[in-house]
C-alpha cells in the first residue's frame, strides 16, 4: 500500500491541491476559396497590402468570426462578412478536407504568399 507520495510525484506540473484545467477546445474552422470580388455592403473589399480585389480565402471561425486571406498572405478579420457569407460561398463542387495546421492549409490552397500578385482564373 502506498503512502500517497507517489501520486503527487506523477503530477509535478500541477500545483498541489488543484485539479488540472482541461485544455480549451479548438474552435471549428471552415475555409472556403472565393474567386470573385466581395462587396457585402456595396463597397468592394480590397487587400491593403497588394490591392487585390478578388480571389480570397474566406475563413469562418465559430461562432461568429470571419477572416479574409489574400493570395499575398495578408489576413484580416472582416466585420462586414458573416458566417452565412462563407457557407454561401461553398458550392456543389466544394471538396471537404481536413488539414493538420493552418500553415498546411494555406500552402495546400495557395494562400501562403507564393502566388502573391497572381490572379487565378475564375
Amino acid at each position: 500500500m502506498s503512502d500517497g507520495s507517489d501520486d503527487v510525484s506523477r503530477f509535478t506540473h500541477f500545483r498541489y491541491g488543484q485539479e488540472p484545467q482541461p485544455a480549451e477546445p479548438v474552435p471549428d474552422t471552415l475555409a472556403v476559396p472565393h474567386p470573385g470580388p466581395l462587396s457585402p455592403r456595396g463597397m468592394l473589399i480590397s487587400c491593403v497590402q497588394c490591392q487585390a480585389t478578388r480571389d480570397w480565402l474566406l475563413i469562418h471561425v465559430h461562432p461568429d468570426m470571419v477572416f479574409i486571406r489574400c493570395r499575398c498572405a495578408h489576413e484580416w478579420r472582416e466585420r462586414d462578412l458573416e458566417a452565412h457569407h462563407v457557407t454561401e460561398a461553398r458550392n456543389d463542387s466544394f471538396e471537404e478536407r481536413e488539414w493538420g495546421s493552418f500553415d498546411e492549409m494555406y500552402r495546400g490552397l495557395g494562400f501562403d504568399g507564393l502566388f502573391r500578385g497572381v490572379y487565378l482564373a475564375e
